[in-house]
C-alpha cells in the first residue's frame, strides 16, 4: 500500500514537472531555430545594450579600485631670479654693539680693564688704517636691497591609499551591479523583439508559400474546368460567356500569384536583413505553416525583461541613496612620501641693509621621508548633502511608483494575450471546419455541373469559396501562432534557452 501511494506521488511530481516544462519549451524547427540564433547575434540594438553593460562594468572597476594605493612621481627644475628694493623699519638688537664702543672711549675703561685697555686704542687705528684704504666698517641700514638667482631640482614620490570610504564607495559598486542586472534585462527585451519579428517574418513566409500552393491547385482545377468548357462549347453544351467568366477567374488567380510572388521578394530581404544570410537562400526555403500551441499554466509576469529591469533600478537608486546619506561619515586615507631638493649655482647679492655676497655652490635638502593617516569628516554641509539625500529619497519613490505602474499594466497585458490566444485557437477551430464544408460543397458542386443541374456561374462560385476558406484557414493560423507568441513574451519564457 505505502508503495503504491509513493508510486502515485511520485507520478504526480513528474506529471507537475512536465507541465511546467512544456510551459516554457517553444518546439521550432531546426531551420528556424538557426535564423533565430542569427538574428540575435546580428541586432544591432541587442549589441547595443551589450556594450553599454560592458560599459557599466568599467565604471565599476573604476569606482572600486579606490582602494587601490595610487602612487605618483614628480619632479622640477626652475631657475629662479627675484630682486629686492624696499625699506624696513627700525632694526633692534644692535644697540649693545654702539654702547660698548663709546664705553671703551671713557677714562673708567682702562682703570676697570688694565688688560684691555690698549683694545679702545687698537679699534681707533683699525677704523684710521681702513679710511685711508677706502674701507669701512659694515653698519646697518633700514632698506633692503639686492638681488638673488640660482637653480633648484626637487624630486618626489607620493602613495595614496583610501582605508574608508565611509561606504561611498561601496553603495555606489553595489548601485552599478543592480545598473549592469538592469542592461542585461534590457538586453533579453532586444533578444526576445528580435526573436518575435524573426519568427513573424518567418511565419508570414510560410503563409505565402502555402497560400500560393492552395492557388496553384485553384489554378489546376480552373485549366480542368476551362477544357472541359470549350468542349462544351463546341458541343452546343456551354455558351462563349462562360469560358469569358473561366477567363476572368483566371487572370484573378495569376494575379494573385503575381501578388504573392512580390510579397514574397520583399521577405527575402527583411529576413536577409535581420539574419545575415543571402536572400537568395530563402528561395528554396519551404516553411510549414503548423498551430504553436501555448500552455496556459503559467500566469507569472516576474520574469518579464521589463519588470526585472524597473525592480533592479529601484535597487540601485536605494544603493545610491545610502550611498548620498553615507556622505557626513569620514574619510579616511594612508599616506607616504618622499622628497629631495636642491638648490645649486645660486647667488645672494645684498647692499643692504648690511653687504653680502653669498655664493651657493650646491644645498641639497633630503631625502625627507613622510607617513601619515589623515581623514576629512564634513560635519555640516546643509548646501550639498542634505539636498543630495532628499533628492535620492524622491528618486527612490519615482523608481518603486513606475515599478507599480509597470507591474499593473503588465498584468493586464497578460490577461489581455491569453485571451486573444484562446479566441484564436476558437477561431482555427472553425476556419477548419469552414474549409471542410467548401470542399465538400465544391465536390458537389462539380457533380452538379457535370449533369448539368447548375451552371459555370454557380461552380466558380463555389470554388472561390473554397479557395477563400482555405486562405482564411491559413491566416487563423498565422494569427494564433502570433497569439502564442504574445503569451510567451507576456510571461517573459520567449528567450533563446526555451527553444528546442
Amino acid at each position: 500500500m505505502k508503495t503504491r501511494i509513493l508510486f502515485l506521488i511520485l507520478t504526480l511530481a513528474l506529471s507537475i514537472l512536465m507541465v511546467e516544462v512544456n510551459a516554457q519549451t517553444i518546439l521550432v524547427s531546426p531551420e528556424l531555430k538557426e535564423l533565430i540564433n542569427l538574428s540575435v547575434n546580428k541586432d544591432h540594438k541587442v549589441a547595443e545594450k551589450e556594450i553599454d553593460k560592458q560599459i557599466t562594468e568599467v565604471q565599476k572597476k573604476a569606482v572600486r579600485s579606490a582602494f587601490i594605493p595610487k602612487v605618483e612621481l614628480g619632479g622640477k627644475y626652475l631657475f629662479a631670479y627675484s630682486s629686492v628694493n624696499s625699506k624696513i623699519g627700525e632694526i633692534e638688537g644692535f644697540e649693545s654693539l654702539g654702547k660698548l664702543q663709546e664705553f671703551m672711549t671713557t677714562p673708567t675703561f682702562p682703570a676697570m680693564f688694565p688688560n684691555l685697555a690698549g683694545l679702545a686704542s687698537e679699534v681707533t687705528k683699525l677704523q684710521q688704517l681702513m679710511a685711508q684704504q677706502g674701507m669701512t666698517v659694515p653698519s646697518l641700514s633700514k632698506n633692503l636691497d639686492g638681488e638673488f638667482y640660482g637653480n633648484y631640482f626637487g624630486l618626489d614620490a607620493t602613495a595614496k591609499m583610501l582605508l574608508y570610504s565611509g561606504g561611498q564607495v561601496s553603495n555606489v559598486s553595489k548601485a552599478l551591479t543592480e545598473k549592469i542586472k538592469v542592461q542585461e534585462a534590457l538586453s533579453d527585451k532586444s533578444k526576445s523583439d528580435v526573436i518575435s519579428e524573426v519568427i513573424t517574418y518567418y511565419d508570414q513566409l510560410a503563409l505565402l508559400n502555402q497560400s500560393k500552393h492552395v492557388l496553384d491547385e485553384s489554378t489546376i482545377r480552373l485549366a480542368a474546368e476551362k477544357k472541359y468548357a470549350i468542349s462544351a462549347l463546341k458541343n452546343g453544351l456551354a455558351t462563349s460567356f462562360d469560358t469569358l467568366k473561366i477567363a476572368v477567374a483566371d487572370a484573378y488567380l495569376q494575379a494573385k500569384i503575381s501578388e504573392y510572388d512580390s510579397k514574397k521578394t520583399m521577405l527575402y530581404q527583411k529576413l536577409s536583413q535581420l539574419t545575415g544570410k543571402p536572400s537568395r537562400s530563402f528561395e528554396i526555403t519551404n516553411p510549414e505553416l503548423k498551430t504553436l500551441l501555448y500552455a496556459d499554466t503559467n500566469t507569472d509576469i516576474s520574469n518579464r525583461a521589463e519588470l526585472l529591469a524597473l525592480s533592479a533600478g529601484v535597487e540601485a537608486q536605494k544603493y545610491m541613496l545610502q550611498s548620498e546619506k553615507s556622505h557626513y561619515l569620514p574619510k579616511v586615507q594612508a599616506l607616504a612620501s618622499i622628497r629631495y631638493d636642491n638648490i645649486f649655482k645660486a647667488d645672494a647679492n645684498m647692499s643692504a641693509p648690511i653687504p653680502v655676497d653669498m655664493k651657493i655652490d650646491n644645498i641639497g635638502l633630503g631625502p625627507t621621508y613622510m607617513v601619515g593617516v589623515g581623514f576629512k569628516w564634513e560635519i555640516f554641509d546643509r548646501s550639498g548633502g542634505t539636498a543630495k539625500v532628499h533628492k535620492a529619497t524622491l528618486e527612490v519613490k519615482k523608481a518603486e511608483n513606475a515599478r507599480e505602474e509597470a507591474r499593473e499594466l503588465l498584468q493586464l497585458n497578460q490577461t489581455k494575450v491569453t485571451t486573444n490566444y484562446h479566441a484564436s485557437v476558437s477561431q482555427v477551430a472553425y476556419k477548419d471546419k469552414q474549409r471542410t464544408a467548401a470542399r465538400m460543397a465544391l465536390d458537389l458542386a462539380r457533380k452538379s455541373y457535370n449533369e448539368g443541374i447548375i451552371n459555370i456561374t454557380e461552380l466558380l462560385a463555389t470554388e472561390t469559396e473554397m479557395q477563400n476558406a482555405e486562405l482564411e484557414y491559413l491566416q487563423a493560423v498565422f494569427t494564433q501562432r502570433q497569439a502564442a507568441l504574445e503569451c510567451y513574451k507576456a510571461t517573459g519564457n520567449l528567450v533563446l534557452s526555451n527553444f528546442r
